[in-house]
């Protein structure tokens, strides 16, 4: 009875401590299991925190991306509007319709409306345009003549005009005199409609799946957004008639105090509306100025980027719930417990990594597509991200740049350690630096110039992470702007020639005037009579090759008159004789006697064979010597004159562009771009044409190199 007692009693005993620790471990669970549902939350919470800070990341990138494409497209037109004015007061109004026409067509999708001239008068002339824009304002015209006193402002102020066709023109002209020389000058002018250019750049911005792209001015203007109505009109005012019982203050102390300032950063705030959405939604908005020297001192460009947050954290959210679910299972026990925490960590760890590949992919598509070149480094100037765009303009491949420095981009003769420190000083102490035009070296060795724009990176308590940089390659535009100058040094070497012709040609004369009275005195047989001679035969072959020189030289009037086919070429061939000779070229001509004379001035049509020689030369140089071959022949009204040469060849990628002006395959120094553009102008003035063929050893390696060109003109009526 006492044992069975006993028994009793050690049961009791132990099931009120088996109680004790269920209760002990019930509380113990409840509290892990509430403190993972914190670290869950926590753990949630600085996710969304990372995912919404780096996909602002990326809209500031599109958004500088924008701003970059915006500030090419402005250099672009100086350059085009520049090269336009320097090649008018050249060749003055031979060739203006079909420039303006060229202008206008490879212009009119980013925003070109017009292109004309005007006098200080009012007059304007040479007006192209394209079709149903707003009429020119000339007294404003006239009053920016006026205000800019000569000097080039490109964008001046903008107009805002609504057209029957119901379309928004944001228009600004630019305006650059012909001759600031002259008193009474007159400017070529043109029009660039604001609303079609950010259009185009814009529209094609899109951040996550239905963000955007808008532009405001440093009064508020909005000179682009996807809200129709808001264009032209003040921003502040369009959305609070929009919702004028919405708070706006967040957005619009951002647009207040930051965006129309100049300033570049990244914010939240609240709106109502998202396209076809409604209600309260939350946004995220990068910003940042555009940096041109064309919108003056003061004027401000603004490129914003939103997207809704909720896209965003859509993807978190579903994780964090689906995870506190799984939680509630924990409930079968502690072991089941371990296992759904294992196997959360696990989870989450794959999402995360999803994630950042998603964003990774998203930040590599931006890199890989770029024509410029994106580096990012870190706060010791170490490379950490090299895209295409750099590998395509330095030669260096990302393996080659990864973790190094960019000594060997710098030229020897430039302290590298110097300019560096320089640079991340100032980028450090200001936030960003632009438009630094500094020479590099490729790979191969090349030279080359280029426009850099540095922008500090730092993490959200403000440490240094590092830079971003994007590079420009401005050597092209550099080569440009020096062919420009050797033009207006090829007008002058002209003059200096015809001078030097004069006078060399003097001294000449005595020498054969004295020449000839001395061998008046001497008998035939004599030595000194054959000495004599020799000095008359050297002094005529001199003063022949001045006077070819001399009538090369001579200005032309550009008079229509007859040519001599025949005796052109071979005053040509006179000059460039010596220059075959050292180039190693056998010269044939194959010109009949009985050709007729043609239309236009002969000096003009000397010019343009000796343009094509002087090609063709270029062509057999790299070949060591070769044949040109001249050939004449009438066929119908026409006279036909080819210039065949065994060179190189033209390959077929450029062939499309060899009588543009400016367009040049030579080395800086070795040719200006306008020897085959004046060639064109010149036949074209006389109502004839100028063709080519020719074979490449770049295409066609089997096959024998050459070319020819081919002049056509009209027969002379008598």
């Amino acid at each position: 009875m006492n044992d069975q007692k006993n028994l009793f009693n050690r049961f009791f005993s132990l099931l009120a401590k088996n109680r004790y620790f269920q209760v002990i471990g019930s509380l113990l669970f409840f509290i892990l299991f509430s403190f993972a549902l914190y670290l869950i939350y926590l753990d949630s919470e600085a996710i969304k925190e990372q995912i919404n800070n780096d996909f602002n990341e990326q809209q500031l990138i599109l958004a500088q991306q924008a701003s970059s494409q915006l500030d090419f497209f402005l250099n672009n037109i100086d350059i085009q509007f520049k090269g336009l004015t320097k090649f008018l007061q050249i060749k003055g109004n031979n060739f203006l319709k079909d420039l303006f026409q060229s202008f206008i067509e490879q212009n009119k999708d980013l925003g070109i409306v017009d292109i004309g001239i005007i006098s200080d008068k009012g007059i304007i002339t040479n007006y192209n345009a394209i079709n149903n824009i707003p009429s020119i304002d000339t007294t404003e015209l006239l009053r920016l003549i006026k205000q800019n006193n000569k000097e080039f402002k490109m964008i001046n102020n903008l107009h805002i005009n609504n057209t029957d066709s119901n379309k928004i023109y944001i228009t600004t002209e630019f305006i650059l005199p012909l001759n600031p020389k002259e008193e009474h000058t007159r400017y070529i002018f043109s029009r660039i409609d604001l609303a079609t250019l950010f259009k185009k750049l814009l529209s094609p911005v899109r951040s996550g799946k239905t963000g955007y792209s808008w532009v405001i001015d440093d009064r508020g203007i909005a000179l682009y957004h996807p809200e129709r109505e808001f264009i032209g009109k003040n921003i502040f005012e369009a959305r609070q008639e929009k919702k004028p019982y919405v708070n706006y203050s967040k957005i619009n102390s951002i647009m207040k105090e930051k965006m129309m300032k100049g300033e570049e950063g990244k914010e939240i705030y609240e709106s109502w509306w998202h396209r076809d959405l409604q209600g309260k939604i939350t946004k995220l908005i990068a910003f940042t100025p555009v940096r041109n020297k064309a919108l003056g001192e003061g004027r401000v460009w603004s490129i914003a980027v939103v997207a809704p947050i909720n896209e965003v954290a859509e993807a978190v959210d579903k994780t964090y719930i689906r995870h506190i679910s799984a939680q509630a299972t924990i409930l079968l026990g502690m072991f089941l417990f371990a296992l759904l925490i294992i196997a959360y960590q696990r989870r989450i760890s794959s999402a995360l990594k999803e994630r950042v590949t998603e964003q990774e992919e998203y930040i590599s598509s931006i890199l890989k597509y770029s024509m410029d070149a994106i580096v990012f480094t870190d706060k010791d100037n170490k490379v950490k991200v090299w895209n295409r765009g750099a590998e395509k303009m330095f030669g260096y491949s990302a393996e080659e740049m990864i973790g190094q420095s960019f000594h060997k981009l710098i030229p020897p003769e430039i302290d590298a350690e110097a300019e560096l420190a320089s640079t991340r000083d100032k980028v450090i102490a200001t936030g960003y630096m632009s438009n630094q035009i500094a020479p590099r070296i490729t790979k191969e060795g090349r030279r080359i110039t280029v426009n850099i724009s540095r922008t500090l990176i730092t993490s959200l308590k403000g440490d240094i992470l590092g830079f971003s940089i994007i590079a420009r390659d401005e050597t092209e535009k550099m080569e440009i702007e020096q062919r420009i100058y050797n033009t207006e040094k090829l007008a002058s070497i002209g003059n200096l020639a015809a001078g030097v012709a004069h006078e060399i040609n003097n001294p000449l004369s005595v020498i054969l005037g004295f020449t000839d009275l001395l061998l008046e005195k001497f008998n035939q047989n004599s030595p000194e009579y054959n000495d004599l001679k020799t000095i008359e035969t050297n002094a005529n072959n001199a003063k022949r090759i001045v006077e070819n020189l001399l009538g090369f030289a001579r200005i032309t009037e550009g008079l229509l008159d007859y040519i001599d086919v025949k005796l052109c070429i071979e005053n040509i061939i006179a000059i460039v004789k010596n220059t075959l000779f050292t180039n190693k070229i056998e010269y044939e001509l194959e010109i009949p006697d009985n050709l007729h004379n043609i239309r236009g001035d002969a000096r003009e049509f000397q010019q343009v064979v000796f343009n094509l020689i002087n090609n063709s030369i270029s062509a057999m140089k790299k070949t060591e010597g070769g044949k040109l071959k001249i050939t004449a022949q009438e066929k119908g009204n026409f006279v036909h004159v080819s210039v065949y040469d065994n060179g190189e060849g033209i390959p077929e990628k450029i062939k499309n562009r060899i009588f543009d002006p400016f367009f040049t395959t030579k080395k800086v120094g070795e040719g200006t771009g306008l020897g085959l553009s004046l060639c064109y102008g010149i036949i074209k003035k006389f109502g004839g044409n100028i063709t080519f063929k020719s074979s490449s050893k770049e295409d066609n390696p089997q096959l024998p190199s050459g070319t020819t060109f081919t002049i056509s003109l009209p027969i002379l009526e008598e």
